[in-house]
């Protein structure tokens, strides 16, 4: 019987265990429903508002927008406004540039052209100052030697006064002097001539040898003569002429002759050819450029002797000659 009890024990609360978990899950489930329910409210409620919260963002931002558009369009309007405005005044600014650099460029070209004038005063007044100056000292060189002329003893100068100069052809007989390097030499002309009529009629050939031969005789006093055969026919009369187309005399020393001072003395070679020529023999003086004082001398000295006289310049280096084309000397 007592084990019987404790079965029975057993059993009474083994149900009320039961009991208990049931209720308890009971309980659970009831709270799952709940939980459950205000959950899904939640969602709803926050579905709905997350529904109509950016809508109502997107009408704000929107309106913000449209005011930040609006306001954007007053600024580019006034930002094009503004840009005319500085288009105008860079359009002003480049014609004023253009005008001011021209204004410049014709100030530059003014300046320099002044420059340019004041120098030229400026040279122009250091010439005159420099050619005052030279005036004045050649001023007071005047009048220093006018004041030495002053004290000095007069003094008479001879002065040679020629006839007037009336030019005549020498057509009678003429000697010849050569003035270089301020010597005069005696030319034997004559003797030279007769030399070579000699040697032309001693070695005479044919008369085609004779028209180009050239032919040298001398020295003779120092000079030598150069000469070129011509043969000529004569038809009418039948006869075969000889003669010098043109010759050259040469000193064959170029010291020949004798110094001026030397030749104008009493006993010179000058004075003994003078010496033996007849009175209106024309003398004829073969002068070269640097001995044109020696020909003046001479010229003064063959005026006072009364002997005709005439003068052959002859360039440097030119030789002494002449040919059947050839002028006669003129005397004065």
């Amino acid at each position: 019987m007592a084990r019987t009890k404790h079965v029975d024990d057993l059993n009474a609360g083994q149900d009320s265990f039961l009991d208990v978990v049931t209720n308890i899950v009971g309980i659970l489930i009831i709270l799952v429903m709940v939980v459950g329910a205000r959950v899904h409210k939640v969602v709803l409620h926050a579905v709905t508002e997350s529904a109509a919260s950016p809508h109502a963002e997107l009408e704000a931002e929107v309106d913000g927008l449209a005011g930040t558009l609006t306001s954007a369009e007053s600024e580019v309007e006034e930002l094009q406004t503004q840009t005319q405005l500085v288009e105008a005044a860079i359009d002003g600014a480049s014609s004023a540039r253009l005008r001011l650099a021209t204004e410049v460029s014709a100030a530059k070209l003014e300046v320099d052209r002044r420059r340019q004038a004041a120098d030229a005063a400026k040279v122009a007044a250091a010439e005159r100052a420099a050619r005052r100056a030279e005036l004045e000292e050649a001023i007071r060189t005047c009048a220093l030697e006018t004041e030495a002329v002053g004290y000095q003893k007069a003094t008479t100068a001879e002065v040679l006064a020629y006839p007037t100069p009336l030019g005549r052809t020498v057509n009678g007989e003429e000697i010849h002097f050569q003035l270089a390097g301020d010597r005069i030499a005696y030319i034997p002309l004559e003797e030279l001539f007769e030399l070579a009529k000699r040697h032309t009629q001693r070695h005479s050939g044919s008369i085609a040898e004779m028209a180009t031969r050239i032919e040298t005789v001398g020295p003779e006093r120092g000079f030598a003569l150069d000469y070129v055969i011509e043969a000529k026919i004569d038809q009418a009369r039948g006869q075969v002429l000889i003669r010098s187309r043109e010759w050259v005399v040469r000193p064959v020393d170029p010291s020949v002759g004798e110094p001026i001072d030397q030749a104008l003395a009493s006993a010179s070679r000058f004075r003994g050819v003078l010496a033996g020529v007849k009175p209106d023999t024309t003398v004829t003086l073969w002068c070269y450029p640097d001995s044109f004082a020696c020909y003046r001398r001479i010229r003064e000295e063959l005026h006072r002797l009364g002997v005709p006289t005439a003068g052959r310049p002859l360039p440097e280096g030119a030789p002494i000659g002449g040919s059947i084309e050839g002028s006669k000397s003129v005397v004065q």
